[in-house]
């Protein structure tokens, strides 16, 4: 069965997307979660283990970046070292049970949160209550608000836990982390750097060189009698992997668990050990390099901003997402194929459609005609009759795999999306929600996995410039895939990064600087989100 996690929601029962998403725990009255995710990066190792050096550290964010993400200009900093600190309405505790909380607690709420090693702005006195015994710190800035406890935070930008924490998400970039994709099946994430004995004994079912396959390994245990470990399962790539997140679970202290083949991670920066080169992971553990590639991050298109000044383009828009795609002369029936039209190409139309025999040929403002097949068509929608002048929302066409932000009746960004495959097996149905909905939640990135999906067990830490609109359904960027303009994902509506990280940083609720996340609340509400076929 697949689940959800919510920073801010709990866990909601309904139907899974995306998958299972974590936006980092929940964090509640008495949780004292100051601890790393994991173990220092570098341990208490002895002999080989005992030194290491770091490299090739990311850059901080610029204070110039977009999308909310910036660092802070203003104030005193003030710096999460734990896990995630909950930013709340007031200084006390949201209530479990409204109808038992003291008065004082009623209406209280989680607006966002900081993860570790980000930093925002704060009153440097503190508000003493019992209620969190290290005080209360008042956010101030420009767009802050709201209350964290000193459990979760200091004022000293040298404090011990902000040792190992991982660099801020980049402001300035498409993605906010660089991402690895392992290539090995039973790839472990130490909690420390391990001797060299420890790296054989931990990886010696690891396929790795050459030549050499993880099925081979996994017949060569079963053919000795030796225990299969589970990773190793469907290493003979006959089925999708159905490994269990349980199953993946680390077996010792050293090791806090295993990846499955084609798991992403997100990557803080580089160690090297005695035992060799890790990357130490945003979640705080580390992952040899041996078993990873770095995903190199590119933008195939872009969305049009429609309403730059330059911009000549207006809609209807076709986006080219055949492979096969040629300009079409039409001569009543007959159809003459020319030259041949790039992927991603972006055509303006004049509206006018023709059909011939099978198909549907779109008019180019060239003068030329092409595919429908060929193409995904972004128009304009009817708009709603309850909009309020210049209000922002947001419209997600199934049928055309196209969106277009819109202020009011003015459409200002059009670009494609992948949307949730359909399919008439409900196993495999992972279709996307029609209705109006509102932007409930948004996160920088937050790791999105499940291990009962119909194609097989997958994890993606850190997805970045996730909109949650509805349930587990969200608008989100997606590095992994370049199949836009067509049903792809499981339910979400993915994006380019680039799109993702412009529609993130233009729709509410506003995310104020250094926050991770945030929730739409009525003085900071949500965009509203129509999806339709």
């Amino acid at each position: 069965m697949r689940r959800r996690s919510y920073l801010f929601l709990g866990v909601i029962a309904g139907m899974a997307a995306c998958a299972r998403a974590h936006a980092d725990p929940s964090v509640a009255e008495g949780d004292a979660s100051t601890a790393s995710a994991a173990a220092n990066a570098n341990g208490e190792a002895a002999d080989e283990s005992a030194t290491a050096t770091v490299t090739n550290a990311p850059v901080t964010p610029s204070a110039e970046g977009d999308a909310g993400v910036a660092k802070p200009r203003e104030g005193v900093p003030l710096y999460a070292f734990a896990v995630q600190a909950p930013i709340l309405s007031a200084p006390e505790w949201p209530p479990k049970d409204a109808a038992k909380a003291a008065e004082e607690r009623h209406g209280v709420v989680r607006l966002g949160y900081l993860r570790r090693g980000e930093q925002t702005t704060a009153k440097p006195e503190k508000i003493t209550k019992a209620n969190c015994v290290e005080g209360w710190y008042q956010l101030v800035g420009p767009g802050q608000r709201g209350f964290i406890c000193g459990k979760f935070v200091t004022l000293d930008a040298h404090h011990r836990e902000l040792k190992h924490a991982p660099h801020p998400p980049f402001a300035d970039r498409n993605l906010p982390y660089e991402y690895g994709l392992n290539l090995t099946p039973g790839t472990p994430l130490y909690r420390r750097i391990p001797l060299k004995s420890e790296r054989r004994d931990n990886e010696k079912t690891l396929a790795l060189g050459k030549g050499v396959k993880s099925s081979d390994i996994a017949k060569k245990l079963k053919d000795s009698g030796e225990a299969v470990p589970s990773y190793l399962k469907d290493a003979d790539g006959k089925e999708k992997s159905r490994v269990g997140f349980a199953e993946l679970k680390g077996d010792s202290e050293l090791v806090a668990q295993r990846m499955l083949k084609g798991f992403y991670i997100s990557l803080d920066k580089k160690v090297d050990g005695r035992s060799g080169v890790f990357w130490h992971t945003t979640t705080g553990y580390l992952a040899p390099k041996d078993h990873l590639i770095v995903h190199e991050g590119k933008t195939e298109f872009e969305g049009i901003v429609l309403d730059a000044p330059e911009e000549k383009r207006k809609l209807p828009l076709a986006f080219v997402v055949g492979t096969k795609a040629r300009t079409c002369e039409l001569d009543g029936t007959d159809v003459k194929r020319g030259d041949k039209i790039e992927r991603f190409t972006i055509l303006g139309l004049t509206g006018k459609r023709q059909a011939v025999a099978d198909r549907v040929y779109h008019e180019t403002d060239k003068g030329f005609w092409v595919r429908d097949i060929d193409v995904a068509v972004v128009a304009l929608p009817k708009v709603p009759s309850d909009m309020v002048r210049g209000e922002r929302w947001i419209d997600v066409d199934l049928g055309s795999q196209a969106l277009v932000a819109f202020e009011g009746e003015k459409p200002t960004y059009a670009t494609i999306v992948s949307t949730g495959r359909r399919n008439s097996d409900p196993e495999k149905d992972h279709r996307t929600v029609e209705g109006t909905f509102r932007i409930r939640e948004k996160h920088i990135t937050t790791t999105m996995d499940d291990d009962g999906a119909s194609d097989g067990t997958y994890r993606i830490e850190d997805v970045p410039w996730v909109m949650y609109f509805e349930k587990s359904f969200a608008l989100h960027g997606a590095f992994w895939h370049s199949g836009f303009g067509r049903e792809r994902s499981h339910g979400c509506v993915n994006l380019t990064p680039h799109d993702a990280r412009h529609i993130f940083g233009w729709a509410g609720p506003a995310l104020p600087e250094g926050w991770h996340g945030v929730k739409a609340t009525k003085e900071n509400p949500g965009t509203r989100v129509i999806v339709h076929k």
